[in-house]
């Protein structure tokens, strides 16, 4: 897990269409446990599936893997790869496995939950078996509030490394996320913490909303769907800006915009 999570792709129909659009809704066809959502690959149109036990997630068909930059490709969809997920008291662990020959993976992601809320996320790596990264989750008036990063390896136990803020708009949906690094004392008299007053940062903003409900609300375990998951409506646009320290923005500024299909006023999903 690289420490920008928030920079994660997010991928389903991809465009380049920030017109402003209002949606008519139509409830009637609105589903909040889809089977599945369109996603554009390299090669063309592709789905990732779900499956759902007692209203809960169960199994993902469909993951994006990492290549080597000589590619040309930053990732490469694949049906041979799946996540299951299993319950156990307040936990959902998740296991990915591959199908593919000469891609394994035995990562491990356990969230300890509240409900429907997540309060922790626990990675391990099984290429870095002394390694652990915790994302602590904190709420506002039941809204995420902020996630903080803690690592634990060979030299540090649950050392803070970076925290990421959350804000909503007045109708539910996600605004803006402000992502800091941890500020260090190098005499570790002071454990790390997140300085406001340093302007260095990275502002990621969810603008063109649709008027259509969220049909990704109970999909928020996978790390693609998280910040899809926190609104009301559907963004259609995400920009992140680095700022350095200065407060300045950098020429680091990432764009990304979507064009759903919609039927009766709805995503378009598998039902």
């Amino acid at each position: 897990m690289k420490k920008l999570l928030y920079l994660l792709p997010l991928f389903l129909i991809w465009s380049c269409n920030d017109d402003e659009e209002t949606i008519p809704i139509d409830n009637n066809s609105f589903t909040t446990y889809p089977k599945g959502y369109f996603v554009a690959t390299t090669t063309g149109m592709d789905t990732i599936k779900f499956e759902y036990q007692n209203n809960q997630v169960t199994k993902r068909i469909g993951e994006w893997m990492e290549l080597a930059g000589s590619t040309g490709y930053d990732n490469k969809f694949s049906k041979l790869i799946e996540t299951q997920v299993t319950y156990s008291g307040n936990q959902a662990i998740l296991n990915k496995i591959s199908k593919m020959e000469g891609y394994t993976t035995k990562d491990l992601l356990t969230y300890n939950l509240n409900g429907k809320q997540i309060l922790e996320g626990i990675f391990t790596y099984e290429n870095k078996p002394n390694y652990t990264e915790k994302y602590v989750y904190t709420y506002e008036n039941n809204q995420i509030k902020h996630i903080d990063l803690l690592v634990s390896d060979n030299n540090y136990k649950n050392d803070l490394r970076s925290r990421r803020d959350f804000y909503f708009s007045k109708n539910g949906n996600l605004d803006s996320l402000v992502y800091r690094e941890s500020t260090l004392d190098y005499n570790d008299i002071v454990p790390p913490f997140i300085d406001y007053k340093i302007k260095k940062r990275n502002v990621t903003t969810f603008s063109n909303y649709d008027q259509s409900q969220n049909p990704f609300q109970n999909l928020s375990l996978f790390l693609d769907l998280y910040y899809k998951s926190l609104s009301k409506n559907n963004f259609r646009k995400m920009e992140t800006i680095q700022y350095d320290e200065e407060g300045k923005p950098s020429l680091g500024i990432s764009t990304s915009t979507w064009d759903y299909e919609y039927i009766n006023g709805e995503v378009k999903v598998l039902k």
